[in-house]
């Protein structure tokens, strides 16, 4: 079998991995058509389809011990029923659930969106704990979503953490959503002012717009060949001005 692709990473005899290969394992068999067979039986199939079942069988089991370490893969070598070298398996291994299961619970006790650089990181550490305790039997709703990333806002975001509260979001994608949006609006501002920081801009002079020396009652006065200049200060910013320089030719 050392020719046919890995779909997904090996089940390691040390079983530390188990949770994510069984997850991985289903998932793929799922989308190939094939997860009914681990159900054993004839698999919701008619007598008349036997040839197709066995073949179907087959193929499940061959995956299965092409996802095996080699040490797994000799152990189990003579497993012909997928569904049999599947409760095999789930039995050798399964006890996972039970010793993972208070550090799971710790690790969702501990996470906090606080301690994290970037949303997307934070989102990504909250499914993989919620992924393996759903494989633990435990349920993470929405609302203990939602409560969990507003109740470990920064203490100096309070007043951000209640304006999200009254946005009333009921499903967590939507705040990770608007999170992700705020995060890519903070990241631009602090690179626009890292590229030119406040104050640094320097503002072109303006240069002549031809009027009628007779319009108007500004301050003027004449310059050489008699042109007519106006000197005009406006102000940008509390600390910035710029000139307008108006140049008119004497008709």
């Amino acid at each position: 079998m050392s020719n046919v692709k890995h779909h997904f990473k090996i089940l390691n005899i040390t079983e530390d991995n188990y949770i994510t290969w069984n997850n991985n394992l289903t998932e793929y068999l799922a989308c190939e058509g094939l997860d009914k067979i681990l159900e054993g039986d004839n698999a919701g199939m008619q007598t008349a389809d036997s040839q197709e079942l066995a073949m179907k069988k087959s193929k499940v089991n061959q995956i299965i011990k092409h996802h095996l370490d080699d040490g797994l893969q000799t152990e189990y070598s003579n497993a012909k029923d997928p569904k049999i070298l599947w409760d095999k398996l789930k039995a050798r291994f399964g006890h996972q659930r039970k010793v993972m299961l208070p550090s799971l619970m710790d690790q969702w006790n501990k996470l906090r969106f606080q301690d994290y650089k970037s949303v997307v990181a934070y989102n990504s550490a909250m499914h993989q704990i919620i992924a393996q305790l759903e494989f633990c039997g435990v349920a993470i709703t929405e609302e203990q979503k939602l409560e969990k990333t507003f109740s470990t806002f920064h203490a100096s975001q309070v007043l951000l953490q209640q304006q999200y509260r009254m946005r009333g979001f009921t499903e967590y994608s939507d705040l990770v959503a608007a999170l992700l949006v705020a995060e890519q609006n903070n990241e631009f501002l602090i690179k626009n002012h890292q590229t030119r920081p406040t104050g640094t801009i320097t503002y072109p002079e303006i240069n002549a717009t031809t009027f009628n020396r007779g319009r108007g009652g500004h301050n003027r006065h004449k310059g050489r060949g008699g042109k007519l200049i106006l000197m005009v200060e406006a102000e940008i910013t509390v600390e910035t001005t710029f000139v307008v320089e108006v140049v008119d030719e004497d008709m």
